[in-house]
């Protein structure tokens, strides 16, 4: 894209100097035919879009752009004024403002992460690993750098170096609970069981009790489900919803597994709740469907499983 070659140039001509050494190895390992979803990292890193989080932003970058008016050039106000569009998730606007403060100063291994995210809430995690290799090249102990490499590889499918990533994460930060909780699917996608689920099993037990990160949950309720442990994937399921009512695959995975366990009645309630929060998901309705037709409600079957159908059809023609 335009705005990827015009930044890769101008932060290049800042770094240039200073011959940064790189060698990155892709390494393979056997991937399981579906690995697990996971949370995808821009919503991971997506703001808090509360009206108080979002009045403060505006307010941050009114006053920066007003202080650019008196010094257009300072580097220091540029790059503070593209990290308040990143978190005001305008991603664009943030990338542009970048190349401008990359003009004038050469940018710190956490502003080129910053960057990098800009370009996860794109989707565009080959850009995003790109600025992220630098930075870790610059920062090889910088913990939040490490780990977003990680989430980026992880969003790639190279799962094993997703994995050297967490890993060096967890020598460094021994308790860095997404970093464990991230191992753990990395594990479940690359064929190890077990250590998914003693790590996954360690995230969740890193969790506080007031915690309001419901993925750690959902992950290993998900894992569970996978191995066919619909029992055991109750109480993880359970605590998800609780933190996050209105996850619609926290319902969804909730009443799979209610539905698995014979429970058919409190399973339709939870999918019907998923159903209502992501109307346009075609697998939320199949799911609902193969409830109700297993509850002997075959009219109310056919109906999720047209919808179903029609969503499906209507996202491959897009």
């Amino acid at each position: 894209m335009a705005r990827s070659s015009c930044l890769r140039c101008v932060l290049f001509c800042c770094l240039f100097a200073f011959a940064l050494p790189f060698c990155f190895a892709q390494t393979t390992g056997a991937i399981k035919a579906t690995p697990p979803s996971g949370v995808s990292y821009s919503s991971e890193g997506s703001i808090d879009q509360n009206a108080s989080s979002q009045s403060s932003l505006a307010g941050q970058e009114a006053d920066l752009r007003a202080a650019l008016t008196k010094q257009p050039e300072s580097a220091s106000l540029l790059y503070a004024l593209a990290l308040v569009q990143r978190k005001l998730n305008h991603p664009h606007a943030s990338l542009d403002t970048y190349t401008q403060a990359a003009r004038h100063r050469k940018p710190t291994p956490q502003e080129l992460q910053s960057v990098a995210l800009d370009y996860v809430l794109l989707s565009d995690y080959d850009d995003a690993i790109h600025w992220l290799e630098i930075a870790e090249g610059m920062a090889p102990s910088d913990v939040e750098i490490l780990y977003s490499l990680g989430r980026c590889y992880y969003s790639k499918s190279r799962y094993v170096d997703a994995g050297k990533m967490f890993q060096q994460v967890l020598a460094i930060d021994p308790t860095h609970l997404k970093a464990e909780e991230n191992l753990g699917l990395v594990y479940d996608a690359t064929n190890h069981p077990q250590e998914a689920e003693s790590a996954l099993r360690k995230a969740v037990s890193w969790s506080d009790e007031d915690s309001k990160d419901e993925w750690p949950f959902l992950d290993l309720g998900n894992f569970l489900l996978e191995q066919n442990r619909p029992q055991e994937a109750l109480d993880p399921l359970e605590k998800a919803v609780s933190i996050r009512p209105d996850s619609a695959i926290a319902h969804e995975r909730l009443g799979h597994a209610l539905v698995a366990t014979n429970q058919s009645a409190e399973g339709i309630v939870e999918l019907e709740k998923s159903a209502d929060l992501d109307p346009k998901n075609p697998k939320v309705h199949f799911e609902l469907g193969r409830a109700l037709r297993q509850a002997g409600r075959a009219q109310e079957a056919q109906k999720e499983f047209a919808i179903s159908q029609q969503l499906y059809a209507a996202h491959s023609s897009e």
